[in-house]
């Protein structure tokens, strides 16, 4: 019975799932091995060694069952396996839902697909890394649901739901591939424009009843739980936007555009290879779209052509439709996964070149493509094993500094009377290395960077009690602030000098800053 289903089952797999599943396997151990074997935690994974994720008030509701299924710890194999595991899902979904069928662009997208800087970003979050990509797969499975069932967009909104209520950028992910779909049809596929309509109409019902049950929900649990938004990333000022803020977003988008594709370059006025290689892809993607649209005579259908021009306009802002929400919301790399939908598209143009009419700039275009996103895979690659190495850096030092200051804090004469600890400033640590260098040669990688992820009396409680065994409460921000009052607070040295941790009242304070 059971080898007749798995039977029947791999009669169903096409060859091209396959390949695509494997290969998004082998690169995603290959590029991740690093930080999978390796705990490398960030400010938050000191929060998390176990945690539910029960991110109801940040209106991620089902991050929690998403993450518990591969426990609640912070388990870095297990964790990433289950994380690479879904991401091979996602470039399945990619593969079928664009109907790829050569060899080359297949490896190509899933290369793209799990070594994407936001997959590396994610990671420093390993704890909950799982979790956020089971929602990037279930907001690509809505969308391939409702491209191939006549009603599949009641199933895609249910799972476009779970995918924002995952995480709330997984909207930007299923606009920008939503987009990307509506460019390919009208480029690559016979249609008599009433298709493309039906796509329309079918993707726009599925992102409205897929947003309007998300806030059913959001409603049911804020309700049931008395739950107030959390105030990060202006969550609680959701909608609260105006028109004469609409220019200062398009501002943003303009910014956050150049900070991923030309991150040195805008900030540094200098050239990196990451930054060569997208300048070359965007270059390309330009001349293949026009070549193409020259060629297939795409302009003789003026209509398709109009739309093709409008959704070419829209896509910067379904990649950052977040800026559109809530005023007080910043794009950072976890958010931007959308853009991947860049580099797709050239893999989905030199798909579709149909073999036996191949021509000369085909044949270049081709190889170019093969050629450039075969090199940004490696350099995606090479971006996250930087990123890593500056976490295990960073590791090193804020579990030395914690250290030494739990080493202080021991030898004082009445460390007997200590209960809490609070902490005023960061510890002024600085290397050339790990504050300029590894910040200029790669995009900004939020949770990899900095020296110490040590910045508050949490952190330094965390690291005590989970890596050194001993316990300690910390001290409320209204108990420090208090003691920041006082004249002998005032008068202490800063670190590392002998004076600079003393105990007021039971609560032992470590001033690194004025």
């Amino acid at each position: 019975m059971l080898d007749k289903l798995i039977k029947q089952l791999k009669g169903y797999i096409q060859p091209e799932w396959r390949l695509a599943f494997i290969s998004t396997f082998i690169i995603g151990l290959l590029t991740h091995f690093y930080v999978f074997i390796n705990r490398l935690p960030n400010h938050d994974g000191m929060y998390n060694i176990y945690s539910s994720q029960a991110k109801v008030t940040s209106g991620r509701f089902f991050l929690g069952p998403a993450s518990g299924l591969s426990s609640y710890f912070d388990l870095p194999w297990i964790n990433g396996i289950f994380s690479v595991f879904f991401l091979a899902l996602t470039a399945v979904c990619i593969v079928a839902l664009f109907k790829l069928k050569q060899k080359v662009p297949i490896i190509l997208v899933s290369g793209i697909i799990v070594t994407f800087p936001s997959v590396s970003s994610t990671f420093a979050y390993m704890f909950t890394a799982d979790g956020y990509m089971v929602g990037t797969f279930l907001t690509i499975l809505g969308i391939l649901l409702t491209k191939r069932y006549k009603y599949g967009f009641v199933a895609g909104a249910i799972t476009l739901m779970l995918g924002v209520g995952i995480y709330q950028a997984n909207i930007s992910v299923a606009l920008g591939f939503i987009t990307l779909y509506l460019i390919s049809t009208i480029l690559f596929e016979e249609n008599d424009g009433k298709q493309i309509w039906n796509y329309i109409v079918r993707f726009a019902l599925m992102t409205g009843i897929g947003m309007g049950l998300y806030l059913v929900v959001y409603k049911f649990y804020t309700n049931l739980f008395q739950g107030e938004i959390t105030s990060y990333q202006g969550l609680d000022k959701v909608g609260k936007i105006s028109i004469s803020d609409i220019p200062h977003r398009y501002q943003d988008i303009k910014a956050s555009i150049k900070e991923f594709f030309f991150h040195s370059i805008y900030a540094y006025d200098q050239y990196n290879f990451h930054e060569m290689l997208n300048i070359a892809i965007i270059s390309l993607i330009v001349v293949a779209t026009i070549t193409w649209i020259v060629t297939k005579k795409v302009y003789k259908k003026p209509g398709q052509l109009l739309v093709l021009a409008l959704l070419g306009v829209t896509l910067p802002f379904s990649y950052y439709i977040v800026y559109f929400i809530s005023l007080e919301a910043e794009y950072h790399m976890l958010m931007v996964f959308s853009l991947t939908t860049v580099y797709i598209y050239l893999a989905i143009m030199a798909d579709k070149i149909d073999v036996g009419e191949v021509m000369r700039w085909d044949y270049l275009s081709g190889l170019l493509t093969t050629i450039l996103l075969g090199a940004m895979i490696v350099n995606f690659a090479i971006i996250a094993n930087i990123a890593y190495m500056n976490m295990e850096l960073r590791y090193e030092k804020s579990m030395h500094l914690a250290n030494r200051v739990l080493e202080r804090i021991e030898r004082l004469e009445v460390y007997d009377e200590v209960e809490k600890i609070g902490v005023v400033g960061r510890a002024p640590l600085y290397t050339k290395l790990t504050s300029e260098t590894i910040p200029r040669q790669i995009p900004r990688m939020v949770g990899t960077t900095g020296e110490t992820f040590l910045a508050e009396s949490e952190h330094y409680q965390k690291a005590f009690e989970n890596f050194f065994g001993y316990s300690i409460r910390s001290a409320s921000p209204d108990e420090v602030a208090q003691i920041k009052e006082l004249e002998a607070f005032k008068e202490m040295p800063i670190w590392p000098s002998e004076k600079s941790i003393q105990v007021f009242d039971g609560i032992v304070i470590v001033k690194f800053v004025e």
